[in-house]
């Protein structure tokens, strides 16, 4: 399987570039990309396939970029001391709030469901709950503004969370060193898409991990956008959560 390599936080930008106009600007260019009538109604463009195939490939692009500017810039394992380094903070902040403004359809809501969160934050409609999973409740106090902390006012002692795109848990993982979307499934409209696949994500220590991800899509200015990313782990023949007819259960 091919991993698309991304070493640095300025290929995620190039990435992001590339696929959408004025996507790095540090205001959120974006607004309102939803399905009412109003909104469809002005504007005809199609999505297709290769339009949600490129930003999904910024997620992932985005992902190793985060990673690569945490650890870049000093960053460590949580379970060490001073793991979470100004430097590493605003680095790896700046890639995720440059990738979000510029795939993402915020300020206005994006039905964003992460593959692991905890009750009560499962669903993070709001950029700064989408900021505190990428980069951690520890980086976003560090660097993110007031109003971006998550949940609103925290200052970590009732909700902490790592980061998934630090990939720093303990000792066990040193940062993503690539990452890959395999779509399998799309639909194509007037001013939305749906695409379903999966993505796998290398790390530095040599393993993968994959998960399955549903993204939508709308347009916004001339753009496409991602309006709805869901998560979950993935489903093989081990673990499977429905019984299906024909397999036999000897001890019944």
């Amino acid at each position: 399987m091919m991993i698309l390599k991304t070493t640095t936080a300025a290929t995620t930008l190039m990435i992001l570039a590339n696929n959408m106009p004025s996507a790095l600007s540090s205001e959120p260019k974006l607004r309102g990309a939803t399905s009412s009538s109003a909104y469809l109604a002005t504007d005809s463009r199609v999505i297709k396939q290769p339009d949600m195939d490129g930003l999904a490939d910024a997620f992932c692009g985005a992902a190793v970029a985060i990673s690569d500017a945490f650890w870049e810039n000093g960053g460590q394992h949580h379970t060490k001391d001073n793991a979470y380094p100004q430097e590493a903070c605003d680095a790896a902040y700046e890639v995720a709030l440059g990738a979000l403004n510029g795939a993402y359809n915020y300020p206005e809501p994006v039905l964003f469901k992460p593959t692991l969160t905890t009750a009560p934050y499962t669903f993070r409609p709001t950029k700064a709950g989408a900021l505190s999973y990428f980069i951690g409740t520890d980086c976003l106090l560090k660097s993110g503004t007031e109003d971006e902390q998550f949940p609103p006012s925290n200052d970590g002692s009732d909700f902490r969370e790592y980061g998934f795109g630090l990939a720093n848990y303990g000792p066990r993982y040193s940062g993503f060193s690539g990452c890959e979307w395999v779509g399998d499934s799309y639909v194509t409209g007037e001013a939305v898409g749906v695409a379903q696949g999966q993505i796998f994500f290398e790390r530095n220590e040599g393993t993968t991990s994959v998960v399955d991800k549903t993204f939508s899509f709308g347009i916004q200015d001339g753009g496409v956008v991602i309006t709805g990313h869901h998560s979950s782990q993935i489903v093989d023949d081990v673990n499977s959560n429905q019984y299906v007819f024909g397999d036999e259960d000897d001890s019944m």
